[in-house]
């Protein structure tokens, strides 16, 4: 190859690279005349798919106050709807949550309201360990001094969370009865 043969093929391909990095950002081209753009702009987004973690979201089946709780069964053998005040407030609750295998951290928390105004919160730490992966049920309760509540119409609300990916299930509302001593 002789030089000049050389020379004119180099300087097309650097008009060529130019030209390209050039129509890119040319500001006075509109959208509309650029063929990549305006490909772009109809081509269909991808379907958004619930993140992975979703499915191991904690989920609460069942909540109330308890006369007394001591195994798995007792939130629907002992269900309650009043409490006198002064006297141990039990709430229980049942929740599943999918576990891939091993441990699992939890933090389960219940809420006590009384026209709208927060009465108590309490929350604990628990740790649950599966032999397999799977669903997995629990029933656990919390029990709550009630000499200082409010006597009337109480809202106890409660939740479960998974501690490695900060996953929550919805809260489970029961509403009860606080009588006088």
């Amino acid at each position: 190859m002789d030089r000049r043969t050389f020379l004119s093929a180099a300087s097309v391909c650097v008009a060529g690279v130019a030209g390209c990095g050039s129509a890119d950002s040319s500001p006075t081209e509109t959208p509309s005349t650029s063929p990549t753009q305006t490909r772009t702009a109809t081509e269909t987004p991808t379907p958004t798919r619930t993140p992975p973690e979703q499915r191991y979201r904690p989920q609460l089946l069942d909540a109330a106050l308890v006369s007394t709780w001591s195994e798995p069964g007792d939130l629907t053998a002992n269900r309650v709807r009043t409490v006198r005040r002064g006297q141990p407030a039990v709430f229980a609750f049942r929740y599943r949550i999918r576990i891939p295998e091993g441990t699992i951290n939890l933090k389960e928390g219940v809420d006590v309201v009384h026209e709208d105004e927060l009465v108590v919160r309490r929350f604990r730490d628990t740790d649950r360990d599966v032999d397999s992966a799977g669903l997995h049920t629990w029933e656990d309760a919390m029990t709550f001094e009630t000499a200082e509540w409010p006597t009337g119409e109480l809202t106890a609300t409660v939740a479960v969370g998974e501690l490695q990916l900060h996953r929550t299930s919805d809260g489970v509302s029961t509403t009860f009865e606080v009588t006088s001593a």
